[in-house]
């Protein structure tokens, strides 16, 4: 009868260990993505009713992610660990620019005649962009080339300057 006990037992704590394992598992929103709704992949329709709200989020995206790199740009300089910024552009900072970038890229496409007559047009090349700062700013720090990333971080604060224009030409 203790035979019997013990095996009930560890048949009881297999079978809760596997039910929390597959809790957590689905619980975990890493391992599988999130299914995107068809509205994602669809172009934004852009007229004058919407085009500076559009822009202005946009030039917000846009200063917000430049931002990101350019404080992890500057940690990793001042701790004189280029490593972190390189994962941290790699792995965390270029696909969130990416999604925006696609996303802005398939709007620009599908609304290339309205935005050619539009003040805001410039963001898409300067958003497009951004990728070769960042690019600048990693292969400056791996090959300690301090003129280049000197000519990144300039060419971020003309960028950047160039957004706040744009912002200050929709109000």
């Amino acid at each position: 009868m203790r035979a019997d006990n013990t095996f009930m037992h560890l048949l009881l704590k297999a079978g809760i260990s596997m039910l929390l394992t597959l809790f957590l598992l689905g619980c975990d929103s890493t391992n599988t993505p999130a299914p995107h709704s068809p509205k994602q992949n669809e172009a934004t329709e852009l007229s004058s009713k919407n085009i500076n709200e559009y822009a202005n989020e946009m030039a917000n995206s846009y200063i917000s992610i430049q931002e990101q790199l350019l404080k992890h740009y500057q940690q990793a300089k001042q701790s004189n660990n280029t490593y972190d910024f390189i994962q941290y552009r790699n792995h965390k900072w270029t696909p969130e620019y990416m999604s925006m970038k696609i996303r802005y890229s398939r709007d620009f496409k599908h609304n290339k005649a309205f935005l050619e007559k539009q003040p805001s047009a410039p963001l898409f090349a300067i958003y497009e962009n951004l990728i070769y700062i960042g690019l600048d700013l990693k292969n400056g720090l791996l090959e300690n080339d301090e003129a280049r990333q000197q000519k990144a971080l300039e060419e971020a604060e003309k960028a950047k300057q160039h957004v706040i224009s744009i912002q200050q030409q929709l109000k």
